[in-house]
């Protein structure tokens, strides 16, 4: 009897670590930032990203010295070993590139008279826009039959390999973060090389085997309190279809955002700045800042009466901080404020 008791204490103590276990790896954020924060072309990387990501060295396949975040690094050297025993052989090609380098190259390229801004425009992330910019973006190439194959055309041709590198992804906090006939969400065409660490092998397996974009699942999340990324893109979504089927209909042909702080129901009850919002459980408050780009032949100047400067060289009009709110009501998300007076 007494050993039945012993065998039932082990087997519940067991139980607890494990599930303990889960709810640690479920909690993306450490480190100071948040793994699952989302840089696309509508979204900013945050402020202060830059001076808390934890960044190592590594050289890429080219024996060039690159940096990446921490974390990433330590996993991609495990799935690079997994993968490694299956007879299948990656190198880091492209990681880590700060907003300032981004610029520099955006300046480089829109100076050189056989590309020019128009070429840039179209081709080069905006600064700030790079997921690159996170450290938690992994571009790889491939080793076949002792030779580097790190063509864009060529690696896409490497169907059967790649199908075996997205199986191990998850094991290690990895998705495929531009995923196949998905341009209208992630914004970008298949890359079947770009990697993104997301810093929890559960979500990072949720996400793979129900074939979602990073932007799907963050649209799926509805804890906001728990998963603030989720907050962000819900605003942003929101905010961007407000502006380009409400406000501002054909005078803009793009718009993006700078979320700087976020208020939910809970933070209502304390912070002076949203207190008479009476915000419910699923509303949201938030400060922004935005940026439109004005379709070409409209009059900037009602746009930039109404929402700030305008760059002259990006074509860009930017707002000052707005406060708005954007409130949930029969399953969707509307913007009932925007200090504008919407």
């Amino acid at each position: 009897m007494k050993v039945k008791k012993l065998l039932l204490i082990v087997i519940v103590f067991t139980a607890i670590v494990f599930v303990a276990a889960c709810e640690k790896e479920e909690d993306t954020n450490r480190n100071g930032y948040d793994y699952l924060v989302l840089v696309n072309k509508y979204s900013q990387l945050p402020d202060d990203w830059e001076d808390k990501v934890e960044l190592v060295d590594a050289k890429n396949a080219w024996d060039e010295d690159i940096q990446l975040e921490k974390e990433a690094y330590d996993n991609y050297l495990k799935l690079e070993a997994a993968l490694k025993k299956e007879g299948v052989s990656i190198v880091l090609d492209s990681v880590y590139r700060s907003v300032q380098e981004q610029q520099d190259l955006w300046d480089e390229w829109a100076a050189d008279p056989e590309k020019g801004l128009d070429y840039v425009k179209k081709f080069v992330a905006v600064p700030g826009f790079s997921e690159h910019h996170t450290g938690l973006a992994i571009d790889i190439c491939l080793m076949v039959d002792g030779e580097l194959v790190f063509d864009n055309d060529e690696m896409i041709e490497e169907r059967d390999i790649f199908e075996k590198i997205h199986k191990k992804l998850a094991d290690y906090g990895f998705i495929l973060r531009y995923l196949e006939n998905r341009e209208d969400s992630t914004g970008y065409t298949y890359e079947p090389w770009h990697l993104r660490y997301i810093g929890s092998k559960k979500i990072a397996k949720y996400i793979m085997d129900n074939d979602l974009t990073f932007e799907e699942y963050l649209e799926s999340v509805t804890d906001y309190n728990k998963y603030p990324e989720a907050a962000k893109y819900r605003i942003e979504t929101t905010l961007k279809k407000e502006f380009e089927e409400k406000t501002y209909k054909d005078k803009i042909s793009n718009v993006r955002f700078d979320v700087k702080k976020i208020y939910t129901s809970k933070d209502a009850k304390d912070d002076s700045t949203i207190k008479g919002l009476e915000l419910g459980d699923k509303d949201l408050a938030f400060e922004v800042e935005y940026q439109l780009l004005p379709q070409e032949g409209i009059d900037y100047n009602t746009l930039i009466v109404t929402d700030g400067k305008y760059n002259e060289e990006l074509g860009w009009v930017t707002n000052i901080n707005r406060l708005g709110v954007i409130r949930y009501e029969n399953g969707s998300y509307t913007v009932t404020q925007l200090d504008t007076g919407w």
